[in-house]
């Protein structure tokens, strides 16, 4: 039954994405040179075979009509190339100087320019071929280009209201966006990677300066068409591939657009911004296209130390925080290869909240929650631990327990690495708040025993006996048993690396 409905719906689909091929294809053809020019001089043969007697003057008012028209037409025409510059102008210094071939390429000009120079130069003619004196019946072999023309002028006029229209669509912003996005299709549908990256640009130019004028209408724009142009992407397929370079650019994009909205304080870009990166990166994760995957953490990473950390944006450095164990648990349901991005990811979450302790210890109970207790931070370490299976429902492979250990144990040590930096500046409050947590969200036993003897140990190494204390309050453990020697052998493995290579007896203060 699910397949009969499948296939009705399929049925009911066809003729709709028929018409919307149909329909692409229309505009394609409309937007060309090529047609308006064909449609222009069609219109106009089509005047001169068949023009309605609508002229009846003498020679003296076809020599004054063709006059005006000459002047008047000539000077309309100075006039559209004038708009033309003044509008070129005006939008080159609001978004971006590459907006010039947008009005060089505009359909317009074709139909508009031949139906003028086509009438001038008719009106020319004529002028020459009228000889009688004045008020003369006009000859009759002249009367149907009279009327020609006088319909050609008319149809000037109109073309002219239309170009006009045309110009003044092209002068906002989400017009410029459509017009670059459809370049950006055409050159990727005939692999001219080049040209796809400059039409990746001329988003970002117009999203910069839409951020340093506080525009947040046209940069939320921008942020929509660059996630959009990202997702049509072709994935790569290595790390040799020249798309992965189109990636790149295209996650550089985003970065130097998160550099000008916190320097101008555009906040609902910058959060664009970093929203479009998590779904590029959740588009990678879940494609297993890991090459591609690491350039947006190391974009977060980026982002971060060279713009949030700077600007003292505590509030978007927890965000990023958030977004990237958000990507480490996908990739840990990906696989053995998704688990080793998985950690991978840990360790820079690491780097950054390291700097954010050190440099932001005011910001410590904000930092807090997006840190070091984060909601996928159980389900993550569950699926480090020996004997979860591999890949996705359907995967039979299952982990070995020494392949698992040596797993968890680097996720384990990659988080209480982060929660050493937090400790060196918490205050009691904040620990215990950390403590409550993770006795209530880790259920797993071994982990959560686990967790409780790194956090005293580490907390009595770097001399917050204050801290190990609050901690053993709060999970009714003895400090003396939790410091013992079998405590500290447990964890001799990351004796160069949570204790810095201290001697053990050194843990515990006398």
């Amino acid at each position: 039954m699910r397949a009969g409905d499948s296939d009705r719906s399929r049925e009911r689909a066809a003729p709709a994405v028929f018409r919307c091929g149909i329909a692409a294809r229309l505009r394609r053809l409309a937007s060309s040179w090529v047609f308006h020019l064909v449609f222009a001089i069609a219109v106009i043969l089509a005047v001169f075979l068949r023009p309605p007697m609508v002229f009846s003057g003498d020679t003296d008012t076809a020599r004054n009509y063709l006059n005006t028209i000459v002047s008047s037409l000539s000077t309309i025409l100075a006039l559209c190339i004038s708009i033309i510059l003044v509008a070129i102008q005006l939008t080159a210094s609001n978004y971006t100087h590459r907006v010039l071939d947008f009005f060089m390429r505009l359909p317009y000009n074709a139909s508009l320019f031949t139906f003028y120079l086509v009438t001038i130069m008719h009106s020319f003619f004529l002028m020459a071929k009228i000889q009688d004196p004045v008020r003369d019946p006009l000859p009759r072999s002249l009367r149907p280009e009279m009327s020609a023309d006088l319909v050609l002028v008319v149809i000037c006029f109109i073309s002219l209201l239309i170009y006009m229209y045309a110009v003044v669509q092209l002068l906002k912003p989400e017009r410029i966006i459509t017009l670059i996005v459809r370049e950006y299709n055409r050159a990727i549908e005939k692999g001219r990677w080049r040209a796809a990256l400059d039409n990746v640009e001329q988003i970002c130019d117009i999203a910069k300066r839409a951020a340093s004028v506080s525009d947040s209408v046209t940069g939320a724009r921008c942020v929509a068409a660059m996630g959009r142009v990202a997702r049509r992407l072709p994935l790569p397929e290595s790390r040799d591939d020249p798309l992965l370079q189109v990636h790149q650019n295209v996650v550089d994009q985003w970065v130097e657009m998160v550099g000008v909205a916190v320097k101008e304080r555009e906040s609902s870009l910058l959060y664009g911004v970093l929203n479009a990166l998590y779904r590029q990166g959740e588009l990678y994760v879940r494609s297993a296209t890991w090459p591609a995957a690491e350039l947006v953490i190391k974009a977060y990473r980026h982002l971060v130390f060279s713009h949030l950390l700077c600007e003292e944006q505590v509030f978007y450095v927890r965000q990023v925080a958030d977004k990237l164990y958000q990507l480490a648990w996908s990739g840990c349901r990906q696989g053995e290869r998704g688990q080793l991005f998985c950690l991978r990811t840990w360790r820079i979450i690491r780097e950054i909240g390291e700097s954010a302790f050190a440099t932001q210890p005011a910001g410590v109970a904000s930092l807090l929650e997006g840190f070091l207790m984060p909601a996928e931070l159980a389900d993550t370490l569950a699926g480090l631990a020996p004997g979860t299976r591999l890949g996705g429902p359907g995967d039979s492979a299952v982990r070995t327990d020494a392949a698992g250990t040596d797993l968890l144990r680097a996720g384990l040590i990659a988080y209480f690495e982060l929660w050493k930096a937090f400790a060196a500046v918490a205050t009691m409050r904040d620990a215990a708040r950390w403590a409550r947590w993770w006795q209530e969200n880790v259920t797993q036993p071994k982990v959560n025993q686990r967790g409780r003897l790194l956090a005293v140990l580490i907390a009595m190494h770097i001399q917050r006996q204050e801290i190990a204390q609050t901690l053993c309050y709060v999970w009714g453990m003895d400090l003396d048993e939790a410091t013992s020697f079998p405590a500290r052998a447990e964890f001799r493995h990351s004796q160069a690396v949570l204790f810095d290579g201290w001697p053990w007896r050194s843990l515990v203060s006398p």
